[in-house]
């Protein structure tokens, strides 16, 4: 497979140019804050964050659909409580539409929007030798804890905007709804699972920490794919290797999908903790290891 990135050298010597003028006009400028500018500025993350508001604004069109459509043909009264959608059952991350096709699309492809974003430059860079030019301006151990800290708020902020944005379209849309596909009437059963009662009395509190998870899985593997492109610079080996850890990620037994669908609970807490334990740790050990390799051992 080849990849064919969205760069040339000619971008490649402007970059270098422009960070030299950076180094000489504005000393004081941290690394972070050019490294983060220069992902803003990236057409790349505009067109990662364009692809998120279109899948959930169709998953939103969606579930609209499927509450309001008898109402838009005038074959029945106007949907309200019970039969029609609480906000946050009618967000993204519930899952609720049917077929669940984008939140599928948006969690099975997942590593490929944060190395489409950012996390791949160092392949980019160390090709056209930008990398080595980098590290004549500035300290290694900045630009490589600059390089993880981007790739993980790019994800990160794009995915909290884009979800806290369809969340709140959703409670424009969805007012006064009530219903949780009949999840609700297990309040009145005496084995309902103590996570999905506090889900479904406290539907606000979960579905805003599900956001949260759901952003912080998304800059963690931003920072996990940084630390493979570090130590493998070659396009089809980094996503290949990308992509089928985050298969493992979600095939294994308390996957990490548990962490980024809300009001789907089994066996309770247990399911979100274990991912988080297992995730964090895998997402750390690279981190450090790669950041130790890179700053003291690995050369030009």
């Amino acid at each position: 497979m080849t990849f064919v990135p969205f760069w040339t050298e000619s971008h490649t010597r402007l970059l270098v140019m422009s960070f030299m003028r950076c180094i000489a006009i504005k000393g004081a400028l941290s690394m972070l804050k050019y490294e983060l500018s220069t992902a803003l500025k990236s057409k790349r993350v505009m067109a990662l964050f364009c692809f998120f508001i279109l899948i959930i604004a169709y998953d939103l069109y969606s579930n609209y659909m499927e509450n309001f459509g008898e109402y838009l043909r005038g074959a029945a009264s106007k949907p309200t409580g019970n039969s029609l959608m609480h906000p946050c059952f009618a967000s993204f991350l519930t899952a609720a539409n049917i077929g669940h096709l984008p939140h599928i699309l948006l969690t099975w492809t997942f590593p490929l929007y944060p190395l489409f974003a950012y996390a791949d430059t160092f392949a980019l860079q160390k090709q056209y030798g930008y990398y080595n030019v980098l590290l004549t301006k500035a300290e290694r151990k900045k630009v490589v804890s600059s390089r993880f800290a981007v790739s993980f708020l790019i994800p990160f902020s794009i995915s909290l905007t884009t979800l806290f944005l369809n969340f709140g379209v959703a409670n424009i849309i969805f007012k006064g709804g009530t219903s949780f596909a009949k999840m609700e009437l297990n309040l009145a059963k005496p084995i309902t699972e103590d996570l999905e009662m506090f889900a479904l009395l406290h539907p606000y509190v979960t579905y805003i920490a599900h956001i949260l998870a759901f952003s912080l899985v998304a800059g963690m593997y931003g920072m996990f794919c940084a630390g493979v492109n570090f130590i493998i610079p070659k396009y089809s080996v980094l996503y290949t290797v990308s992509f089928f850890t985050w298969v493992v990620f979600m095939n294994i037994p308390y996957s990490v999908m548990n962490m980024l669908q809300s009001f789907a609970y089994d066996e309770g807490a247990i399911e979100l903790i274990v991912p988080a334990v297992y995730y964090t740790l895998v997402v750390v050990a690279t981190v450090a290891g790669t950041y130790i390799y890179k700053v003291r051992y690995d050369e030009l």
